[in-house]
């Protein structure tokens, strides 16, 4: 008897157990007691009191598992806050499943996992504002069942990082990475769950991706072609939120451009760039922060159609970009439509500030457009229309396929349909 009670009680220290025996003595009851035993019940036992000790070890039992819960979290907290000085809990089995989230979510996360069938293999706290949630199971279910409860959930914009521990070094940086990248709910709209392995990979990718964009983007804004500006700065922001670039040095660039812009552009601010500069630093949404430079590109725009100082080569790309539908567009049509200009002074003068035939240039921007068109389904027919080719098709089909170096069917179908003309 004693053998399995201490047994028991290797298993499960908050074990609570009754003896119920017919055979009872004074050392007999002793000895059980100082093995934890606090029943000790001699045949026949009264109803009543069955049902007293039956009452007071489910109590016993709940408030000893809350003790040890309270003391395996704090030894946890002190862990990380010491960096790995304080050691993690001698109970703390590897490997596990860690998640971590902000801690304003942590309430309503706690509620909703209360329900799941192996509860007591979860360890939920949180400190410092960030939330933790530990997984012992070390199978699928659980993840599954944390995913459909928080996206059910309808949280808000959040993400929830989790990773494998193996170790106790592996936790302390996996904790300090997920808490460090938090943030990246900037990028989401929904409560979202992310592997670690997405934000793991902190390289120099990210400033030339930045690098790249912000050369592009000035060069197109002093060629007048705010339309592919536009398109360039759209990409921009859809590959870092694929790449969920770091938001911090995200809205630092933002701030950069915009100050690049109106210090050398001298736009006229209107009330939505009032206090820019602190906006960008708090907006929590990169739709809003994309927002702000498609806005400066259409103050541009207005700005240059007003600007009689600007290169002839400027107001052509603006026209183009206006105008690019139009079957009869040509530098003839532009001369005595719109620049009252002798054509082959137009043609030369284009030429010679931006190193491109103007045919070109409408060509290019027209399948630039096109392949926006046919990812939106429309037919081919459709897109020959809407881009300045009338009923042309075949000649549309053949101008595609001379920039692309596809067919726009196959254009669609290509793992490159992503690429453009500013590639």
């Amino acid at each position: 008897m004693f053998q399995l009670i201490k047994k028991l009680q290797a298993i499960n220290k908050n074990i609570q157990i009754i003896i119920l025996t017919g055979f009872g003595s004074f050392s007999y009851a002793k000895e059980a007691m100082a093995l934890g035993v606090k029943f000790f019940l001699e045949k026949p036992v009264f109803p009543q009191r069955m049902f007293e000790a039956l009452s007071e070890s489910i109590e016993r039992s709940e408030r000893k598992q809350v003790e040890s819960s309270l003391y395996f979290k704090r030894q946890i907290e002190q862990f990380i806050n010491s960096c790995g000085e304080e050691p993690l809990p001698s109970t703390l089995d590897f490997p596990f499943c860690l998640y971590l989230f902000d801690s304003k979510f942590y309430h309503a996360i706690s509620k909703r996992i209360e329900t799941y069938p192996q509860y007591h293999e979860l360890v939920i706290g949180h400190q410092n504002k960030v939330g933790y949630l530990i997984d012992f199971s070390r199978n699928n279910a659980f993840h599954t069942f944390f995913k459909e409860k928080v996206q059910s959930a309808h949280l808000g914009k959040g993400i929830a990082v989790t990773s494998v521990v193996e170790s106790a070094e592996k936790f302390l940086s996996s904790y300090h990475l997920g808490k460090r990248h938090l943030d990246k709910a900037f990028y989401f709209e929904t409560f979202e769950v992310i592997d670690e392995s997405q934000i793991s990979q902190e390289n120099l990718y990210e400033n030339h991706l930045y690098i790249d964009y912000r050369e592009k983007f000035l060069s197109l804004i002093v060629k007048g072609e705010l339309t592919l500006a536009q398109i360039l700065t759209e990409n921009f922001f859809s590959t870092c939120r694929i790449e969920l670039y770091p938001v911090q040095l995200l809205r630092l660039q933002v701030n950069d451009l915009l100050s690049v812009i109106f210090e050398n552009y001298q736009l006229k601010k209107d009330p939505y760039f009032d206090d820019y500069s602190p906006k960008t630093m708090l907006l929590d949404n990169w739709h809003e922060l994309q927002s702000m430079l498609i806005h400066c590109i259409d103050l541009m725009r207005g700005d240059l159609k007003n600007n009689e100082n600007m290169l002839l080569s400027q107001k052509v790309n603006l026209i183009i970009e206006e105008y690019y539908d139009r079957e009869a567009l040509s530098l003839k049509w532009i001369a005595n439509h719109l620049l009252y200009l002798n054509p082959e002074y137009l043609g030369k003068t284009y030429y010679k500030e931006t190193g491109i035939r103007f045919n070109q240039k409408l060509a290019e921007y027209r399948i630039l457009k096109a392949q926006e068109l046919l990812k939106k389904n429309y037919k081919v027919y459709e897109v020959a229309t809407l881009t300045g080719f009338g009923h042309s098709p075949e000649y549309f089909v053949q101008t595609f396929k001379k920039i692309t170096g596809l067919t726009p069917k196959k254009f669609l179908k290509s793992s490159d349909s992503y690429s453009s003309v500013l590639a």
